[in-house]
């Protein structure tokens, strides 16, 4: 499940709007600069942010992948409490001899991860078919904390781009199939608040930098979302906006624990 370290941790980058608040004064100079394109990302996460939940296709890259993506479809719910469904290829998630279809679906619900697998035959989980991690495990208790925070929509870390060091209008560019604006900024880390630790640990570090582009719709909508830090990058294309789904946690009597088997697991891998 080494590579699953690198799916639950792209939760850290797409909560980062949690973490924003460490620095409240940028230049002035900075902020006439970009001041229009801010105030029209700024919109386009309040309007987003409203909608509650979305349709997905999200994508991360990082060591702990191989330098491969990891490609997830489903469903993200932000409107009460973070929440997420997706259906993940086992292989990406190292786990193939687990599933005999060769897809995982994977949650991210209350404060934990879980995978569900084919139900063990015999020893000391058998007859159990999901996997659980409790995300501080992962993301460290500061993380996992930002998951539930006030501001945990994967959209909501637009807002800090009011502290990036320049922001570019690219062009005009279609995303799946959609007329869009494409942005890019780079925002210091220094910028960010404590949370930023749990992303170096949870997706690789490396970097004084978060890099961010988004792509906006014609209907003041986020079309994508990248993010990227040193070695690692998430990507999340929404599809549409609004999908409800409800996300729940699974039956405790088909659940094995495995947070401090992942512990020992990952130790000293970084």
């Amino acid at each position: 499940m080494k590579a699953a370290k690198a799916v639950a941790g792209a939760a850290v980058i797409m909560v980062m709007s949690a973490g924003t608040v460490g620095c409240s004064v940028a230049t002035k100079q900075a902020a006439d600069t970009a001041e229009a394109m801010v105030a029209s990302l700024t919109k386009a996460s309040d309007a987003a942010s409203q909608a509650g939940s979305a349709e997905v296709k999200m994508s991360v890259t990082s060591p702990d992948t191989g330098g491969k993506p990891t490609v997830m479809t489903g469903v993200y719910s932000w409107g009460n409490g973070l929440a997420m469904e997706a259906e993940v290829p086992a292989k990406d998630l190292e786990m193939e001899d687990l599933v005999k279809d060769g897809t995982v679906t994977y949650r991210m619900v209350q404060g934990a991860y879980y995978y569900q697998v084919d139900p063990a035959e015999s020893g000391e989980f058998k007859g159990k078919s999901w996997l659980k991690v409790e995300a501080s495990a992962i993301l460290g208790d500061q993380g996992a904390a930002a998951m539930n925070g006030p501001n945990n929509d994967p959209t909501a870390g637009l807002k800090m781009l009011k502290w990036a060091k320049g922001v570019d209008k690219i062009g005009k560019e279609d995303v799946n199939g959609k007329p869009t604006v494409h942005y890019k900024a780079t925002i210091p880390m220094d910028k960010l608040d404590k949370n930023s630790g749990a992303m170096y640990e949870a997706l690789g570090g490396g970097s004084s930098e978060l890099v961010t582009d988004v792509w906006v719709d014609d209907k003041g909508m986020p079309a994508r979302l990248t993010q990227a830090v040193g070695p690692s990058t998430v990507s999340i294309d929404f599809l549409s906006f609004g999908a409800a789904k409800e996300i729940s946690v699974p039956p405790a009597s088909e659940t094995a624990d495995m947070t401090e088997a992942f512990k020992n697991a990952n130790k000293g891998q970084g």
